[in-house]
């Protein structure tokens, strides 16, 4: 896998009418000692831990899925082996997923909002979409979904959506109970409807 470099940036911005970091390196991508000297040489970190590193200076403002708030995102970096860094891309606080990515997509949203307390998992907070149609979308051992088991990678075919703002023609043939459909719940909704649906409203808010 390529080895992303500070003479590798110079050299894509030369070359390239839009020479920003972002445009060179992707989240998942692998950088050298080089890279994380200069970004953590730039300002004083934000968080810097062994073998993490977030740059001091924000660079944008999102929603962040995870909290239903604007949150700050910062480059952040994690060590992947020694000498070699993996670039995380913009995220929020503490974070180590893409922000961009967790609005982007339902599988970058089941995925970023995964979260355990011991035992516990807890509840994924609502999805909201760009025209302000929102919803509950769950899934893991303890909802109606498929596989019904609590997935880090968040790789589901079906999930359990609940708490309507508003009707949804779309998600009707799903609910337990017509007569309260936003109220009911949606079991076993196919991740490709839902995706639909998130379209039809606008795409996820983020």
């Amino acid at each position: 896998m390529e080895i992303k470099t500070m003479a590798g940036w110079h050299e894509f911005a030369e070359n390239n009418s839009n020479g920003s970091w972002d445009k060179y390196c992707k989240p998942g991508d692998l950088v050298d000692e080089g890279v994380y000297d200069y970004f953590l040489d730039v300002l004083p970190p934000r968080s810097m831990e062994r073998g993490y590193l977030q740059v001091g200076e924000p660079h944008s403002h999102q929603m962040n899925v995870a909290t239903g708030k604007v949150q700050a995102t910062y480059a952040t970096f994690r060590r992947a082996e020694k000498g070699i860094w993996m670039y995380c891309g913009n995220c929020f606080a503490g974070m180590t997923w893409d922000a961009d990515s967790a609005s982007s997509s339902l599988e970058g949203f089941l995925k970023v909002t995964y979260r355990k307390e011991g035992s516990q998992r807890i509840c994924r907070p609502r999805l909201v979409c760009k025209d302000g149609f929102s919803m509950s979308i769950q899934a893991g051992e303890d909802f109606q979904c498929t596989p019904r088991e609590h997935r880090k990678d968040g790789d589901y075919t079906a999930v359990e959506l609940g708490c309507l703002s508003s009707l949804e023609e779309l998600l009707v043939p799903y609910a337990e109970d017509k007569d309260a459909l936003l109220d009911t719940t949606y079991p076993y909704v196919p991740v490709e409807l839902v995706k639909v649906v998130i379209e039809t409203h606008g795409g996820i808010y983020g």
